[in-house]
């Protein structure tokens, strides 16, 4: 039966459509959606400080202004500093020509010999080879000088277009007019957003969620929570990158004398800053400009090379160190989503596309979290487990892919307990086998195969366990005796639950599944055990699970029958009555349950096993 919750191919297909609207849109519209984006995203990293202010007691118009003016006196004063550094460096760039020049003579000189040089050799003397062959279609010397500029594609004829002044101030003051004026517009936009961001969050809540106010207050919540952290925590980092690269030059221009590397500092410190708020390609710009500037001003190769490796050295750090220690898990983008993401926004947008790529996604996982319709978003997108490790460990044995089913199993065990992994991994993995073996999804021969699987997991798990086993407790010579209520899958339960008895020093003996009942019940009545548990899993074996319950209390009225229902869906009332009244004492529907159960009856069987010892000694 089809599961309700599931999107209809109709539905589908309208999001599909809706999707490619949607795209057509944000590409149309880019003009008005870039700024208006970017706004947004300077309120996100300005907020805190206003909020700040605010709570010392100075008012919300005060504090936006004061944060927004304080904002731009840096950000000029910077743009200031790093805009004399570049003409400085653009103005000395005739001074290091000669250092460039030797450089590429050296790389020319080496590529001479060896291998490059004779694969250049080579390709060199074919392209002669083949140009000797090619037949010549020259035209007699005469008819070439005869011939006048314009009249054949040998002689064209250039025309230069002539341009006036106005022509030039139009072309140069247009992109200027239309960078300033999206400026102004994005610092009025960051204004109007820091003084009413209450207002304009309460009326999208009222606008979107209508009949749905808790979810999108949640959603509102966490987008805005996970924006601002990510903004934070990047802007954190790459400051750190750019100021610890830029006192690295300036220390080593300071200590050697390269005047060069001191001198231009601060420029390349806050140009890699900058650039690492690129995904991926931000660090290769800054360190291919950080390399090639080494390379121009430096004598030598040892210096380029030494700079390139503090680089390397620096971005490691910052990429396995820092951001795992800053962010965790604060964007909630798996790295492969980020990098499409990354590309898709480019494509639609451009290089600010790229800037706004990390936020835009963000918001597209929440709204995946929280609008049913859009869930792909977040499975797609998102850096949550997708599957449990239960449906993956199940998938894997489905699959026939018994290696990577075992490593599954090895790290849960890592982090987990053997409790856990019997009761959060085999054994979960045995009801989704045989409720697809029972509804046909599943052949017989996967279902063997799976078993074989879980049994194969269960006893390297045995195995790991043996040498703790040997300095535990040794096993009660009290026994416990459990049945399989239908087939090998309720077998393999019940040996899970026996491992976890052992835990607890005690022992469980199972009972094949292949023994009819008559054959259960002699076992029984020659063993005398002191509590026997009637493994059941659904779906299915309830009738099976009742009947050894009747038969058991017939021929045994004194042992305690516990019945072990594990991983019903949720607790069944009407089942357990029905078992209780064919002659259970206790229905568990978890492993530690029927261990919880156990337990009790066994030391109070070897309490009277002890008793009855002292009283047969005197």
């Amino acid at each position: 039966m089809a599961n309700s919750s599931s999107p209809k191919p109709r539905d589908s297909l309208f999001v599909f459509f809706a999707l490619i609207l949607v795209t057509a849109c944000l590409y149309w519209a880019r003009m008005v959606l870039i700024p208006l984006s970017l706004a947004i995203l300077l309120t996100f990293i300005l907020t805190p400080a206003v909020a700040a202010l605010q709570r010392r007691g100075l008012g919300r118009l005060p504090a936006v202004l004061l944060v927004v003016i304080l904002s731009l006196l840096l950000l000029s004063g910077i743009g200031y500093l790093i805009t004399r550094q570049v003409n400085t460096l653009v103005g000395n760039l005739p001074n290091y020509k000669d250092e460039i020049v030797k450089k590429v003579e050296s790389l020319r000189g080496a590529g001479e010999g060896g291998f490059l040089g004779t694969v250049r050799k080579f390709f060199g003397e074919v392209s002669d080879e083949l140009m000797e062959n090619t037949p010549s279609k020259e035209k007699p010397k005469d008819e070439e000088e005869k011939a006048q500029p314009g009249e054949s594609p040998a002689h064209p004829l250039y025309t230069e277009p002539t341009t006036t002044n106005w022509n030039w101030a139009t072309q140069s003051i247009g992109p200027a007019a239309e960078v300033l004026g999206d400026g102004v517009f994005i610092l009025v936009l960051v204004i109007f957003m820091l003084m009413q961001r209450e207002d304009l969050r309460n009326r999208l809540v009222r606008l979107i969620g209508h009949g749905r106010l808790i979810v999108t207050t949640q959603a509102f919540d966490e987008g805005a929570q996970r924006i601002s952290r990510y903004l934070l925590m990047q802007l954190l980092i790459n400051s750190i990158v750019g100021m610890i690269l830029g006192a690295g030059l300036f220390a080593v221009g300071v200590l050697t004398g390269h005047r060069q590397l001191w001198q231009y500092a601060l420029l390349w410190g806050f140009l890699t800053a900058t650039l690492r708020f690129l995904p991926y390609v931000g660090t290769w710009i800054a360190a291919a400009l950080v390399t090639a500037f080494s390379v121009a001003t430096l004598p030598g190769w040892g210096w380029p090379l030494a700079i390139l490796g503090f680089f390397a050295t620096i971005e490691m750090l910052a990429a396995y160190v820092g951001e795992p220690l800053l962010f965790g898990h604060s964007s909630g983008i798996s790295p492969l989503a980020l990098l499409l993401s990354a590309a898709f926004w480019t494509w639609l947008w451009g290089p600010l596309g790229l800037v706004l790529s990390t936020p835009l996604t963000v918001i597209l996982v929440v709204l995946g979290k929280y609008v049913p319709e859009l869930h792909f978003f977040e499975v797609l997108l998102g850096d949550e487990q997708v599957l449990s490790t239960d449906v993956t460990f199940y998938q894997r044995l489905v699959a026939h892919d018994l290696d990577e089913a075992a490593e599954l199993v090895e790290e849960h065990l890592d982090k987990h307990s053997p409790e856990a992994v019997y009761e959060e991994v085999l054994l979960p993995a045995l009801l989704h086998a045989k409720s697809d073996f029972d509804s046909g999804q599943l052949e017989a021969d996967s279902y063997e195969f799976v078993l074989q699987g879980v049994r194969d997991s269960e006893e390297d798990l045995q195995a790991a366990l043996a040498e703790y086993l040997k300095e535990a407790q040794a096993p009660s010579k009290v026994r416990a005796i459990g049945c399989p209520g239908q087939d090998e899958a309720d077998e393999l339960a019940l040996r899970m639950l026996g491992q976890m008895l052992r835990l607890s020093g005690h022992s469980l003996e199972v009972v094949s599944s292949d023994k009819l009942a008559a054959e259960v019940i002699g076992k029984l009545e020659q063993d005398a055990p002191a509590v026997v548990i009637i493994g059941s899993l659904p779906p299915g074996g309830l009738a099976q699970a009742r009947y050894l319950c009747k038969r058991i209390r017939q021929q045994a009225p004194g042992i305690k029958i516990l019945v072990g229902r594990w991983r019903e869906r949720k607790k069944d009332e009407r089942t357990e009555k029905r078992l209780l009244a064919a002659g259970a004492d206790q229905v568990a529907w978890t492993l530690r349950d029927s261990r919880a159960q156990i337990l009790p009856l066994l030391q109070v069987a070897a309490a009277h096993d002890v008793q009855a010892e002292l009283v047969k000694s005197r």
